[in-house]
């Protein structure tokens, strides 16, 4: 992570700059706890305003494969095909320490479940691991790991594919080469009305095979009839002849060294290729998973088999509605990393750099910092630049001090108290003098 910015920030604030006297110039701030909630909160509301379910008649007349209930049958199956695996998300080392260093930074108490949310938003901030789990009903799914880019697949030939697909100039050097321009009558063009893929014509012979490999690499997700349904036939001469000009090229590949044939053989056809490929090259790209597998965030996100991405992200949005779990394994992280796990404000559960502490007797504070915590015990429902205004007119200012000295003489106090414990600094709430837990009655 060197010269480079952190993963994330715990607040919209300078927080290198929070104990100087530029409090004074602070004025109130959406603090990220707040806008973590207020996303988590605005997603589910634009999913259901937007969701079939929701429209009126003349929708389901438009897109009547949406309610199709065969269709959604399929879909589930389609689901479960990772069947006997569990997700789990663990905190990425780099996400932890960020945390942790920014918490000491500056100084400020967050709810636990929310770090655990933000550790959710990006997939580089999460490791993920696959557990066997048994099963009564049946077998397993079969997993199988990639080993150059570390994603999951649910079966060794859609591996080889995926690879051969994204990293073939790994492994072959490609060269274009002018052939004869499609010979037949064609009037009409069918493109994808997802991706905008042209696929030629439908009376073309390689017109099945471009859009079942589409289906394929981009869109097995879908019941194949859902993706059938949106391809388009357009009937434009221009785009006819554009297709003809770039069809009048191909493509021939050459083996990279150190294969001994690599020098001479050419292979002119993708069937061709994929047959070297698989023959050369498949037996050292994966490898089956027996009990359990961890990868990166972004390798389950943007490298694996398409199922496995959506069941992925069905365990991250059902994390992200209750991060119980992570928020376990990141507190735990955390108290490691020095920090203080403690519950305030009806069991909201908040890391710190210190725990509530609250002054008695047997502790007894100087003058100067019991007037400070008396003015903010005044000031409770107060914004935090208030309170800080509030704290700084509290105390004379000295004949030899200026204002600069002076506020930084109060920072410095009120820093200490931080530390120790005796004031809180909640990052959505502002500052709290600790108080003095209720004894319970026998």
């Amino acid at each position: 992570m060197k010269n480079m910015e952190p993963l994330f920030s715990l607040e919209n604030a300078d927080l290198k700059t929070l104990f100087t006297p530029a409090w004074v110039k602070e004025t109130t701030v959406t603090h990220s706890s707040h806008s973590l909630e207020e996303a988590s909160k605005e997603a589910p509301e634009r999913r259901f305003k937007n969701s079939p379910g929701v429209r009126g008649r003349r929708d389901r007349k438009n897109h009547p494969s949406l309610f199709n209930k065969k269709e959604d049958h399929v879909a589930v199956k389609r689901v479960l095909a990772l069947h006997g695996w569990k997700i789990e998300f663990l905190p990425e080392p780099q996400s932890v320490d960020d945390i942790a260093k920014q918490i000491k930074s500056d100084g400020k108490a967050y709810p636990l479940f929310e770090l655990a949310r933000l550790i959710l938003q990006k997939p580089e901030r999460y490791t993920l691991r696959f557990v066997k789990i048994s099963t009564r009903e049946n077998l397993p799914s079969r997993l199988y790991q990639c080993l150059v880019d570390q994603g999951l697949w649910l079966s060794e030939k859609e591996l080889v594919s995926h690879v051969l697909k994204n990293y073939c100039d790994r492994y072959y050097v490609t060269e274009k080469i002018e052939v004869e321009p499609p010979k037949g009558l064609y009037t009409s063009l069918a493109v994808c009305g997802m991706s905008q893929t042209i696929l030629g014509p439908s009376n073309h012979h390689e017109y099945q095979t471009k859009m079942r490999q589409l289906y394929l690499e981009r869109f097995a997700h879908l019941p194949f009839e859902v993706f059938k349904s949106r391809i388009m036939i357009l009937r434009d001469a221009a785009k006819i002849e554009e297709w003809k000009k770039a069809e009048s090229t191909s493509e021939i590949f050459i083996p990279v060294a150190p294969l001994q044939e690599a020098q001479s053989l050419k292979i002119s056809s993708l069937a061709a290729l994929e047959a070297h490929f698989k023959q050369e090259h498949a037996p050292s790209l994966s490898a089956e998973i027996n009990e359990e597998v961890f990868l990166s965030g972004v390798s389950g996100i943007q490298c694996s088999d398409p199922l496995i991405k959506s069941a992925i992200e069905q365990a991250l949005q059902e994390l992200k509605r209750f991060p119980l779990p992570l928020s376990h394994l990141l507190g735990q992280e955390l108290g490691a990393c020095g920090l203080q796990i403690f519950k305030a404000h009806e069991n909201i559960v908040y890391v710190s750099l210190a725990r509530p502490r609250y002054v008695s007797e047997e502790r007894p504070l100087s003058p100067s910092l019991m007037v400070l915590l008396n003015t903010l015990k005044s000031h409770q429902k107060s914004s935090r630049a208030e309170q800080w205004q509030a704290i700084v007119a509290s105390r004379p200012l000295q004949v030899e001090e200026n204002k600069d000295q002076h506020e930084s003489a109060v920072a410095k106090d009120l820093k200490w108290l931080i530390h120790e414990g005796y004031v809180m600094n909640y990052a959505s709430r502002g500052f709290e003098i600790a108080k003095k837990p209720k004894t319970q009655s026998l």
